[in-house]
């Protein structure tokens, strides 16, 4: 029993669960990729998987997306933008992304760079002559926007104001004053230290540069010639509990969440103040994957993303933050992905893309107490492998003897079963060569997939990881052939969905 099934044991979670929102879903398997048997089971699985976790944690609202190259294969949002009022949240609901706000400030600069508006390696005080940050007593070179992109330009995490702790955000008179009574942590490129106040600082460069105010800079030049409508780089709190989600708090004693006030993030914006949608990020990876592989200049120069996602900066001994510009480099089991996280009042976002494979998820919470980067891998353990499979068979290699080959239906044996009120409780899918099944309550699903080979009769053979059969677990079937009672070691478990 894992951590997640005993914690189910205790009465408040129970009672969390059997009086959880029904969770609102849209727009799921809408794709050409999606419709492969093995993908759509991979889809169908982490569907389940993801409605247990959201009704077991109470998570009011989630939205999802999953991406290979220029086609959205699956989208789908989960319970609640607002519990109130019950407006669902669906794949374009809007949700404070946070610190991904920091991958679009880095291509604002990154832009200029390239028109040959600012430096990299200038001081920054050349760009933004107020800045009054004292060196560091030890300092050998000057603080820049190199430094600054991959965070180890020695600067303090944040601006002078206490503003996670009030959520009460400081304008751009005070982050600029402030700066003269801070303190610098480190000699830059002595260490990585986070730092909201540096991609801060990064959008007074950009509007310095460019001349504009930063949102209408990063409106004209990035949102909208990306098509990204409902993406903005301050929270629309006009739109707060419509298109746009309510944060909520923490659940209290009594297993309630309350909505948190609607706020915004005023000097710190490009730092951690955009808004964005599922959807919209889904087309934000789209268009990396696309400049990648067509080269040339859209918006950004190919060349200049190439630079930004690779390694800028990596912990001595290879085990700590690994960052690109403005980019962030994190391993999903043994691969690198390259993205950003999100974490402010109220909400978290994981964005996460695969370039060489074309492959992006992004997962969206109006919660802080469950983990979106811990979701989506979770989905990607389901789907990866048979997405890339599916994306990169070739028709033209299909044979006679291929496309005369049967294939079979395991359709009827796909469901949920279970025992009401216990952590006994998997789903089954269906796939091209039998069916896979996962425990609906795990923390996390690495290495916990099973395949079932058929072996006639509702008979099926579990295998080893190593493709051993091993026991059988056998379906009991109604009079429409329908599966309604699995057998497993002479016990049983009936379908519950």
């Amino acid at each position: 029993m894992d951590k997640r099934q005993s914690k189910l044991f205790d009465s408040k979670r129970l009672l969390a669960l059997a009086g959880a929102a029904v969770l609102h879903s849209s727009a799921a398997f809408g794709s050409e990729l999606a419709s492969d048997p093995d993908v759509a089971g991979g889809l169908w699985l982490a569907e389940q998987w993801l409605s247990a976790q959201m009704s077991y944690d109470g998570v009011p609202g989630a939205s999802f997306a999953l991406v290979h190259d220029q086609e959205t294969v699956w989208k789908k949002g989960f319970g609640y933008a607002r519990v109130k009022g019950k407006v669902p949240a669906t794949p374009d609901t809007r949700y404070s992304v946070c610190s991904v706000s920091k991958l679009f400030t880095g291509i604002g600069v990154m832009q200029l760079r390239d028109a040959g508006k600012l430096s990299l390696d200038a001081p920054i005080e050349d760009l933004l002559p107020w800045y009054a940050l004292p060196a560091h007593e030890e300092q050998e070179e000057p603080v820049t926007l190199r430094a600054i992109l991959s965070h180890v330009a020695g600067l303090p995490r944040e601006a002078v104001s206490p503003y996670w702790s009030d959520v009460d955000f400081p304008d751009r008179r005070t982050l600029q004053e402030g700066t003269a009574e801070q303190t610098a942590l480190y000699r830059p490129y002595e260490r990585f230290q986070y730092s909201n106040l540096g991609l801060s600082l990064a959008g007074e460069a950009i509007a310095a540069a460019s001349g504009e105010d930063f949102h209408d800079y990063i409106r004209g030049n990035i949102l909208t010639p990306l098509e990204m409508n409902s993406t903005t780089s301050e929270l629309p709190t006009k739109l707060y509990g419509k298109e746009f989600a309510v944060g909520y708090e923490m659940r209290d004693e009594s297993g309630k969440r309350t909505e948190i006030a609607p706020y915004t993030v005023n000097a710190v914006a490009p730092a951690a103040g955009f808004a964005s949608s599922a959807n919209d990020l889904a087309r934000f990876a789209s268009w990396q994957f696309r400049l990648l592989e067509n080269g040339g200049e859209e918006v950004l120069k190919a060349t200049t993303l190439r630079e930004m996602e690779r390694t800028h900066w990596v912990e001595p001994d290879l085990d700590g933050a690994t960052w690109g510009l403005g980019f962030a480099l994190s391993k999903v089991g043994s691969e690198y992905w390259v993205g950003h996280g999100g974490y402010c009042p109220g909400y978290r976002t994981a964005f996460l893309t695969r370039p060489q494979d074309k492959l992006a998820i992004v997962a969206m919470v109006n919660i802080n107490d469950v983990s979106p980067s811990l979701l989506a891998r979770n989905i990607l353990t389901l789907t990866q492998a048979p997405l890339l499979a599916a994306a990169t068979r070739d028709s033209d290699e299909v044979t006679d003897e291929t496309a005369a080959k049967e294939v079979k239906d395991f359709s009827a044996y796909q469901g949920v079963y279970g025992r009401p009120n216990t952590v006994y409780r998997f789903a089954t899918a269906a796939t091209s060569e039998g069916l896979r099944e996962i425990p609906v309550f795990a923390d996390n699903l690495k290495d916990r997939s099973v395949d079932l080979k058929p072996e006639g009769n509702h008979v099926f053979r579990r295998l080893s990881r190593k493709g051993e059969e091993l026991h059988t677990v056998r379906f009991e079937v109604d009079e429409n052939g329908r599966a309604v009672r699995r057998w497993e070691h002479g016990q049983y478990a009936d379908r519950l969905d």
